[in-house]
């Protein structure tokens, strides 16, 4: 499902209080980020849409680590769903190339702690999901996907990771050379052959 997958549980805040009234200490450290004005979709990125489906564009989003092992491409986020005024928190996988304004943020509201906090029964797992450890590895990893947002593979779907905007011609991984042959706005691909030498 183009952007994101739409998890049914809705967590009511009607009556939401701070985490700690006394010290007005926060009970975690989450990364927030917005939705992207713009998002693109389908072949090449020829689509484009005003946010994604589940948030509009500029909706503020609390977002996990990563879950599982593609490196962070597709991220687990907490925020109000489109339409719901509100009301309601919701949690969804969302595409970081989607998300902007990485930034660290302290979680002072307890029914935003148990959306990030509760099993993940969507994916049919009784673990919770992992948290951000301190909020130093959280800021750490802020920095990186606002310096680093484009996804760098190989021709042959090889993940070298997470690169510049715009991306660099070379690449070293494990003594091997990459060199750069297409990118867009999210992804670059690289060869291991170099570019044909100019006449």
């Amino acid at each position: 499902m183009a952007g994101g997958l739409w998890f049914a549980d809705r967590l009511d805040v009607a009556n939401d209080v701070r985490v700690d009234d006394d010290r007005e200490q926060p009970g975690a450290f989450c990364v927030v980020a917005n939705v992207s004005a713009e998002t693109a979709y389908g072949e090449g990125g020829a689509d484009v849409r005003r946010g994604v489906r589940h948030f509009p564009a500029g909706a503020r989003v609390w977002v996990l680590p990563p879950q599982w092992g593609d490196g962070g491409e597709k991220l687990v986020v907490v925020g109000y769903h489109r339409g719901a005024r509100g009301r309601g928190l919701v949690r969804m996988v969302v595409s970081r190339r989607h998300l902007t304004g990485f930034r660290v943020r302290g979680v002072y509201s307890p029914a935003l702690l148990r959306a990030l906090t509760r099993p993940l029964t969507e994916f049919g797992r009784d673990d919770t999901p992992t948290q951000w450890r301190a909020r130093q590895e959280a800021e750490e990893t802020a920095a990186s996907w606002r310096d680093l947002p484009i996804l760098a593979r190989t021709d042959d779907l090889f993940w070298l990771g997470m690169v510049t905007d715009p991306p660099p011609a070379e690449l070293r991984r494990a003594e091997q050379i990459y060199y750069l042959a297409h990118f867009n706005a999210y992804r670059a691909v690289y060869s291991r052959q170099p570019p044909p030498a100019e006449p």
